[in-house]
């Protein structure tokens, strides 16, 4: 069945400041002054997290036959966004607390033996007059949830952060990940490229025995580009030794060939060795690849390479979007929400759309 029902209300007016509400409105999960059910608030917003505003209007009159325009879905995801933001960060206030024997603690969602940790960085395009936005992702899992389906590689159950402020709160928020997925205990791994505020991250707050891992497909990357820097023609024989003593963890005999050529190279060349020297001696004790395959842990941050696109560029970085810094956040929230399975503890608490005048306007 489908059509319009119409439904016939009290409405009680305050004699003395002349407002007024509907007991009927309330009952149907209705602010006052608002005009959207909180069931047409879920459609809205759960639209929102996964499409541009406009499709999401378009889908929802062909899903619901409900003729909401793209503006106000705008502004139902921002109200949601919002709150789910505050709450998320109101659960993970509750897991950095220190393990308090008199109180009940939270417990992990994820019990292993190794857990992975990777960490990297995406961005958002902006509208014009605001530099685009840096959006730091991080991704949680235990070793023994990786599989393979066919040839396609799964992780049966993971847990997702991000944030789309600053490293500062980025460091909070990963920290929260960490004891939410169990690092309190198990063995954990970290694994990223080279950004040195995500080492300097790690180093600092994570447990001492963490295993620290550079992701060697982007090693690889760097080496490859250096190789044909130095050998346009013929690059791909240099460059597959070098991968080779990566891989088998022969830094020391890379860097002392590198080195070596750095010693008699000029120019463009010689500035480029030097960069990469700087970078493999920098970054040398992340880089026993033989030993980590050994033990079983990975040596690739696909994980959060993938948890960047899907969490951030399949929804932001659609052809022509461009979007307002103070808003990112906001949606971000709802993808987070969405992600990590909290999506229905939010709805279950039925909490009101604010009226009309409680929010501006989205941009």
């Amino acid at each position: 069945m489908k059509g319009k029902i119409r439904v016939e209300r009290n409405v009680w007016q305050c004699s003395g400041c002349r407002r007024s509400h509907a007991p009927f409105d309330l009952a149907m999960g209705v602010a006052p002054g608002g005009k959207w059910t909180q069931g047409v608030g879920y459609k809205a917003a759960y639209l929102a997290a996964l499409l541009p505003f406009a499709e999401a209007s378009r889908a929802l009159l062909k899903l619901s036959e409900l003729k909401i325009s793209s503006s106000e879905i705008d502004r139902i995801a921002q109200h949601h966004g919002d709150a789910m933001d505050a709450e998320q960060r109101r659960s993970e206030e509750a897991w950095r607390q220190p393990i308090d024997p008199l109180r009940e603690n939270p417990q992990p969602e994820i019990c292993c033996e190794r857990l992975v940790i990777e960490a990297d960085a995406t961005s958002v395009l902006t509208v014009a007059g605001e530099e685009h936005k840096s959006v730091y992702c991080a991704t949680a899992f235990a070793l023994e949830d990786r599989g393979k389906s066919g040839d396609r590689p799964f992780i049966a159950q993971r847990l997702y952060t991000a944030s789309a402020e600053n490293m500062d709160d980025f460091s909070e928020r990963l920290k929260a990940l960490g004891w939410r997925a169990g690092m309190r205990q198990a063995q954990v791994a970290f694994i990223g490229d080279g950004a040195a505020c995500l080492w300097k991250w790690a180093e600092e707050n994570l447990p001492s025995d963490t295993v620290f891992i550079q992701d060697f497909w982007h090693v690889c990357e760097r080496l490859a580009d250096l190789a044909k820097t130095l050998f346009p023609k013929g690059w791909e024989q240099t460059f597959a030794k070098w991968r080779k003593w990566l891989r088998t963890s022969k830094t020391t005999r890379l860097i002392k060939t590198l080195t070596d050529l750095h010693a008699r190279r000029r120019g463009k060349a010689r500035k480029a060795l030097a960069v990469e020297i700087g970078y493999l001696r920098n970054g040398r004790h992340r880089m026993d690849y033989a030993r980590y395959k050994r033990e079983g842990w990975l040596i690739g941050s696909g994980a959060v390479e993938g948890t960047c696109k899907h969490l951030v560029k399949t929804r932001f970085n659609v052809t022509g979007a461009r979007w307002r810094r103070g808003n990112i956040h906001k949606v971000l929230a709802l993808r987070l929400s969405l992600c990590n399975n909290e999506w229905e503890d939010y709805w279950n608490e039925r909490v009101p759309l604010p009226s009309q005048e409680e929010l501006p306007r989205a941009a």
